[in-house]
C-alpha cells in the first residue's frame, strides 16, 4: 500500500514530509500519565494525510485543562497510524487549552468551551485577546479555519472530554440529523438537550460552520479507562468518517469495548433539568453519585450554603460535579424511546414549522426568522416536545416565555 503523506504543524509552523519506509504519523509527545501539569503540550498533537483524498476528521482534546485523557488517547492512535496509515482523507489532532493543561485546571480565567460566540470570534479575528482563554480561542480558530480551507469533502469533528465524577462514556450533540447520524456510530448513550443548556460551545460553533461534530465524554478525569475509551472513540470516528480501510482491526476492537460497557444503559436520554451554580454557592455533591444513576424526586444530591440541594424530579443524574470549577452542579435526564427519534427524522424534512403558530400559546417571533415564542401559561409540555421533534432548540427563557429557534447546520 502506498505510504501516507505526513504533515507536522506547531502553532502555525507547517512542514510536509513524505513517509519513508513505514507509515509514520508525527506525534509531538510520547504517551504518559493522566497528569498534564508536568508537560508542555503543543497545539498540534499529530496530522496525517492519506494519498487518496477524502473526508476530514479533526479531534480536539483538553479543551478543559484538567481533562488530558483525550490527548493521551490521540497520542496512542497517531502512534498506531504510523504503522498502518489511513485509507483516505485527512486526520488532525489538536490540544485545546494549553495554558490550563499546564496548570492542570479546567480553565485559567474563563471556560474555553463557553466562549465560541460569533461576536467574540469576529472580534478576536480583528483585535487582540484580553484573557488567556481568548488567546487559546484565537489560535484554535486559526487552526480550524485552515483545516476547513483545505478540506475537499465532509468535515467531521470529535471533541473529547472527561467528567469529575464516575460514570460510563456517552456522546452529546447539537441535534441536527447529520450530527445524530454521526453520533449513532458510537455504541454509547446519546444525550440530547445539553446544547439548550450550554451556550458558546465549540460544537455549536462548528455545527454552524457546516462541520459534523460529536462530543464524547470518556469517563472520570483520572481513571486510566478514560484514556482507553477516548482512544476507542477516535478509532470509531475515523471509521465513521470514512478514513479507514474496511475491516480495520482497531475499529472492531474499539466498538466491542464500548458496546460491552454500555450494554445495560439507555440508548438515548434527554436533559430535563440543569442545576446551575456559582462559586459563591459553596456547592458540594453528595459522595458516591454516578452518572446515569436513578434518583427519586426529592432525593438529596448535594449541599450548598442554603442547605440541602434536592432533586426537583425523578430521573437519572448526569455529571454530578466533584471539582472546584464549573457552572453546573448536575443534570437530570430521562430515557427517550427510539420511536420518537425515528419520527423526528421523518418529520423534519416536511418543514412543519409553517403551521406551529396555530398551536395555543405559540406565536412567530417578530424579529427572528424561524423562531417562535411559547407562552408557558398556555402551551402544554407537549408543544415543547413537538418543537424538539422538528429540530428546534431553546434559545431563551423567562418565567413565562420560551424562545425556540430551528437548529441549523451551515453549508460547506
Amino acid at each position: 500500500m502506498e505510504k501516507p503523506a505526513v504533515i507536522t504543524e506547531s502553532l502555525g509552523v507547517e512542514r510536509a514530509e513524505a513517509a519513508g519506509g513505514a507509515h509514520a504519523a508525527e506525534v509531538h509527545d510520547q504517551p504518559g500519565s493522566l497528569s498534564s501539569a508536568d508537560r508542555r503540550w503543543r497545539r498540534v498533537v499529530g496530522h496525517v494525510t492519506a494519498p487518496e483524498p477524502g473526508p476530514t476528521l479533526f479531534v480536539v482534546g483538553g479543551l478543559h485543562g484538567n481533562e488530558p485523557a483525550g490527548l493521551l488517547g490521540l497520542e496512542r492512535v497517531f502512534a498506531r497510524l504510523g504503522e498502518v496509515g489511513l485509507a483516505r482523507g485527512e486526520f488532525i489532532g489538536l490540544a485545546g487549552n494549553l495554558e490550563a493543561l499546564t496548570a492542570g485546571r479546567r480553565f485559567v480565567e474563563e471556560d474555553l468551551n463557553r466562549i465560541w460566540l460569533p461576536p467574540r470570534i469576529a472580534a478576536l479575528r480583528d483585535g487582540e485577546p484580553v484573557s488567556v482563554e481568548e488567546r487559546e480561542l484565537r489560535q484554535l480558530d486559526e487552526q480550524l479555519r485552515g483545516t476547513l480551507a483545505r478540506a475537499r469533502g465532509e468535515v467531521y469533528a470529535l471533541d473529547l472530554h472527561t467528567i469529575s465524577g464516575p460514570g460510563p462514556a456517552f456522546v452529546v450533540i447539537d441535534d441536527t440529523l447529520l450530527n445524530r447520524r454521526f453520533a449513532n456510530r458510537f455504541p454509547v448513550p446519546l444525550v440530547l438537550g445539553l446544547d439548550e443548556e450550554l451556550s458558546g460551545t465549540m460544537a455549536h460553533h462548528l455545527t454552524a460552520e457546516g462541520v459534523i461534530p460529536v462530543g464524547f465524554e470518556a469517563g472520570q478525569h483520572d481513571e486510566p479507562e478514560a484514556v482507553e475509551r477516548a482512544e476507542a472513540a477516535i478509532w470509531i470516528a475515523l471509521e465513521a468518517a470514512g478514513l479507514l480501510a474496511d475491516g480495520h482491526a482497531e475499529f472492531a476492537a474499539a466498538r466491542r469495548r464500548l458496546e460491552t460497557e454500555s450494554r445495560d444503559l439507555p440508548i438515548v436520554v434527554e436533559v430535563r433539568y440543569r442545576h446551575a451554580i456559582t462559586p459563591a454557592d459553596g456547592f458540594r455533591s453528595e459522595p458516591g453519585l454516578i452518572s446515569f444513576q436513578p434518583v427519586r424526586n426529592g432525593a438529596r444530591l448535594a449541599t450548598d450554603r442554603a442547605g440541602d440541594v434536592r432533586s426537583p424530579l425523578a430521573g437519572l443524574v448526569l455529571m454530578p460535579l466533584y471539582q472546584d470549577q464549573g457552572e453546573e452542579g448536575f443534570f437530570l435526564v430521562d430515557p427517550v424511546r427510539p420511536f420518537w427519534l425515528r419520527l423526528s427524522e421523518r418529520l423534519r424534512p416536511w418543514r412543519l414549522e409553517r403551521f406551529l403558530h396555530w398551536l395555543p400559546g405559540v406565536n412567530r417571533h417578530p424579529e427572528q426568522a424561524s423562531a417562535f415564542i411559547i407562552d408557558r401559561r398556555i402551551a402544554r409540555w407537549e408543544a415543547l416536545q413537538l418543537f424538539h421533534l422538528l429540530g428546534f432548540r431553546r434559545r431563551g427563557a423567562a418565567e413565562r416565555y420560551l424562545v425556540m429557534a430551528r437548529r441549523r447546520q451551515g453549508p460547506r
